[in-house]
């Protein structure tokens, strides 16, 4: 696993469903709460997909 080949986009989207659950759980607006845990979901799904991925060259 190389967490070098996670890309930037995949690393903002974790940023932002971090900042989502945050603000839903700050305000206890369970809607935020639970859209950002299914963004925080499927972005560490993306983040580990890519970070599993092989090199075809190697």
């Amino acid at each position: 696993m190389n967490l070098q080949k996670i890309k930037p986009s995949t690393i903002s989207l974790i940023v932002a469903a971090v900042m989502i659950l945050a603000v839903g759980t700050y305000t206890d607006n369970s809607g935020f709460q639970f859209a950002g845990g299914i963004l925080l979901t499927v972005a560490l799904i993306t983040a580990f997909n890519q970070a599993r991925k092989r090199n075809i060259s190697d």
